[in-house]
């Protein structure tokens, strides 16, 4: 009977066992904790898919340095360690570091999560220690980083300082997370910097091509984008003071995005073209050498049904056109079989209606340009 009884005795110390590490080989269980209750908690679910979200597929930081950037950048605290958490099936850990709650989070699936916290516990939020009483109070803290405050907490938000390029886009070294890229060092991340690379310029103001995407643009091709380079034409002058930042000539001001078509759409440059006759070239510039001398004569007519006609007194060249989007992002694609120099996509720069004369700008993402003018 005693035999039978310690064979009993030992099994079910090994279901204890087996039940209280079967979630994670690297949880720290604390024994000491037992009669601490945690309770339910969504928030401390968030709290670990956005600390997941950092990691590399090892369970490695992408920002090494600074580990806590997984909290502090996108939820705008860090926990006072140690703090209790619990998984969906009951099991109850303590953490001690972040170390170790990415141990936990890297493992965490679909069936088997953390949803439960033992209130109260503190954070670091600010540089001072707060008390979190109640889920309420966690609820409230994970809600209050919003860096372009647009309503949307920054843990939610793909584009977290609302200047136009989504966080993951902000990536400059590519490595698949944007905590460990801070072109200027200042401690704030690009995708949380308005001026990543502090140079006097707004990111969004660094589109030097134009088409409505900055983070695409490297004037000196130096393999830095212009946003994140103080000398984006490598001409010794720092953007913040240089009148023509991709050194192409024209200034700044003239080529910015305030000048392009903000509010323009597909509709407005269809109704333009189509309502103005005998359309001649104004500009084409390609490889930076001006080739609208070898265009002089012709005319162009752009037909609702999607066709063009380009005439002059030899020959009568059939192609076909179609515009597409909005404000900085309307393109127009031109096929005019020989007329090459014309063909291809071209961003809308501008509409212009001046002295009895209608102008239209285009511009391509290499930098080639394209302009139209009807007496119209």
């Amino acid at each position: 009977m005693k035999t039978l009884k310690s064979i009993t005795f030992l099994m079910l110390i090994s279901l204890l066992t087996f039940s209280c590490t079967s979630n994670n080989d690297n949880e720290l269980i604390d024994p000491n904790e037992t009669n601490e209750t945690t309770e339910k908690s969504a928030s401390a679910k968030i709290v670990v898919e956005v600390v997941k979200s950092h990691l590399k597929a090892d369970g490695s930081f992408y920002n090494a340095t600074n580990p806590e950037s997984s909290m502090t950048f996108d939820l705008g605290f860090k926990f006072s360690y140690p703090v209790s958490i619990s998984y969906n099936n009951g099991t109850k850990v303590q953490i001690n570091s972040i170390e170790e709650l990415a141990s936990i989070a890297k493992n965490i699936t679909t069936t088997n999560y953390i949803d439960g916290i033992s209130f109260p516990f503190d954070i670091y939020k600010n540089g001072s220690k707060e008390t979190i009483n109640s889920e309420n109070d966690f609820i409230a803290a994970i809600n209050s980083k919003d860096t372009d405050s647009d309503g949307t907490p920054d843990y939610q938000d793909t584009d977290d300082d609302g200047d136009g390029a989504n966080d993951i886009d902000e990536d400059a070294n590519h490595d698949g997370d944007s905590t460990n890229d801070d072109a200027d060092n200042d401690g704030l991340p690009n995708y949380q910097d308005t001026d990543s690379d502090n140079d006097g310029q707004l990111d969004e103001d660094e589109d030097n091509d134009g088409d409505g995407d900055f983070t695409n643009d490297d004037s000196d091709n130096d393999g830095d984008a212009d946003y994140t380079d103080t000398d984006s034409d490598n001409d010794g002058t720092d953007d913040g003071d240089d009148d023509d930042d991709d050194n192409d000539g024209t200034n700044d001001n003239d080529e910015g995005n305030d000048n392009y078509c903000n509010n323009c759409t597909a509709n407005a440059l269809n109704d333009t073209l189509l309502n103005c006759t005998n359309w001649v070239l104004d500009e084409l510039e390609i490889n930076n050498i001006y080739a609208h001398s070898q265009y002089a004569g012709y005319t162009f007519t752009f037909n609702s049904d999607g066709s063009i006609i380009a005439k002059n007194s030899n020959n009568s060249i059939n192609g076909t056109w179609s515009s597409t989007g909005t404000g900085n992002n309307v393109t127009i694609v031109i096929t005019l079989s020989s007329l090459t120099d014309i063909n291809g996509t071209w961003n809308l720069k501008e509409i212009e209606q001046e002295n009895g004369q209608k102008e239209i700008e285009f511009k391509k993402q290499n930098g080639d340009e394209l302009s139209f003018k009807s007496n119209c």
